[in-house]
C-alpha cells in the first residue's frame, strides 16, 4: 500500500498573508480556443476588498454553493495564480467552487476552468488532451485582462485538478501520453473512467486522435502541478513524469495502492479518510434523492455533511501548504 511520503516542496510560492480581511471576490470572463471552437467559462476567485453582491456560487438542487461578493473590488497584489481543472468529462459548471473559495481565502487567485461538457462519447473521446488545452488557453486569456494581469505575480502560476483535472495537470507540467495505453483502457478495465457509457455509445477509446494525444502539452509558464486523484494514471509514459518529479505532487483521496507512479518519484500524499466522492460539494438535504430519480449516482451525497467539510478543509489545507513554500 501506498505509504504518504512527506516531502518540502522548493517552489517559490507565497499566499499573502495579513490581508486586512477574508472576503472572498469572484468574477467570470469568457475565454474561446479559436481552433477548435471551445468555448470555456473561466471563474476567477480572488481576495477582495470591497463591494459586490453576496451570492452562493456553483449552488442548485443537488450541491451547495461557495458564498462570494459577485464582482467585488480586488484587493492589491502580487499573488499567486492557481488554475483549477475540476472533475470529470460531465462535471457541472463551478464544481470546484468549495476549493477555489477556500484557496482564495488564503491568498490566491484561482481559475477554475469550466470546460464544455461533452454532448456525447464521441466529442469526450478526445477530453484527455483538450483539457490541458483548455488551461492553456485559459491562461492566455487571464493573462491579457488588464485587471486580472495587474494582481498577478507571472513568475508563480500553478495549476491543480481532480479526476480528468488531475490528468491535464500532469499533462501541463510535462507528462506525455502513451495513446497505445489510452486506447486499451477500457478492454482492460471496463470500471474504468466512463467506459460504461463509451461502450453504451458504440464508443472505443482507440477512436482518440493519436497525433493530438501524444504531442507535448507542457506549459512552461505553469511550473507546479498538484493531481488530486487524478484519472488514467496509467496512460502516462514514466520517464516523462520523473524527469518533472520535483515540481509535481499527487493527492489520492482514500487509500488504495495506486503503483502508477511508484518509479517515477512522484511526491505521493494520501489522505486515507476520504474517498473519491469527497472532492465534490457539500450537498443538499434533498441532493441524493434527487440524483437517484433522475439515474444519477446517488453515493456522491452519501456520507456526513461535517465529515465532507472537513475532508474540503484538509485538501486546501494542503495545496495551501505546499504552494506557500
Amino acid at each position: 500500500m501506498l505509504k504518504a511520503v512527506s516531502t518540502v516542496f522548493m517552489v517559490f510560492f507565497y499566499a499573502m498573508p495579513g490581508l486586512a480581511e477574508s472576503r472572498i471576490g469572484v468574477r467570470t470572463i469568457a475565454a474561446t480556443d479559436g481552433d477548435a471552437l471551445r468555448h470555456l467559462s473561466l471563474s476567477v476567485w480572488y481576495p477582495a476588498k470591497d463591494g459586490g453582491s453576496l451570492e452562493d456560487v456553483g449552488g442548485n438542487a443537488v450541491f451547495v454553493g461557495q458564498p462570494a461578493y459577485r464582482d467585488a473590488a480586488m484587493a492589491a497584489g502580487p499573488f499567486p495564480l492557481l488554475l483549477l481543472s475540476h472533475g470529470g468529462l460531465r462535471s457541472a459548471t463551478d464544481s470546484g467552487a468549495w476549493l477555489s473559495g477556500r484557496l482564495a481565502e488564503k491568498g490566491f487567485v484561482v481559475v477554475e476552468v469550466n470546460s464544455p461538457r461533452p454532448d456525447s462519447a464521441a466529442i469526450a473521446v478526445n477530453a484527455i488532451w483538450q483539457r490541458p488545452q483548455d488551461v492553456s488557453h485559459a491562461l492566455d486569456r487571464v493573462l491579457q485582462d488588464q485587471a486580472l494581469s495587474a494582481v498577478i505575480d507571472p513568475a508563480r502560476i500553478a495549476v491543480t485538478g481532480h479526476a480528468l483535472g488531475g490528468t491535464a495537470a500532469l499533462a501541463l507540467t510535462g507528462g506525455s501520453f502513451d495513446a497505445d495505453a489510452f486506447a486499451s483502457t477500457c478492454a482492460a478495465d471496463a470500471d474504468g473512467p466512463d467506459c460504461a457509457w463509451y461502450t453504451a455509445q458504440g464508443v472505443s477509446l482507440a477512436d482518440v486522435d493519436r497525433e493530438m494525444l501524444e504531442r507535448a502539452h507542457r506549459d512552461p509558464r505553469i511550473s507546479t502541478a498538484i493531481a488530486i486523484d487524478p484519472e488514467y494514471a496509467d496512460v502516462f509514459l514514466a520517464p516523462s513524469l520523473k524527469d518533472r518529479g520535483a515540481d509535481i505532487q499527487v493527492i489520492w483521496l482514500s487509500a488504495p495502492d495506486h503503483p502508477q507512479f511508484a518509479d517515477t518519484g512522484l511526491s505521493q500524499t494520501v489522505i486515507a479518510t476520504a474517498t473519491g466522492y469527497d472532492a465534490f460539494p457539500l450537498c443538499t438535504p434533498k441532493g441524493k434523492y434527487i440524483l437517484a430519480e433522475e439515474g444519477g449516482d446517488a453515493a456522491l451525497c452519501d456520507g456526513d455533511a461535517a465529515g465532507r467539510a472537513r475532508i474540503h478543509d484538509e485538501i486546501a489545507g494542503r495545496l495551501g501548504a505546499a504552494l506557500d513554500r
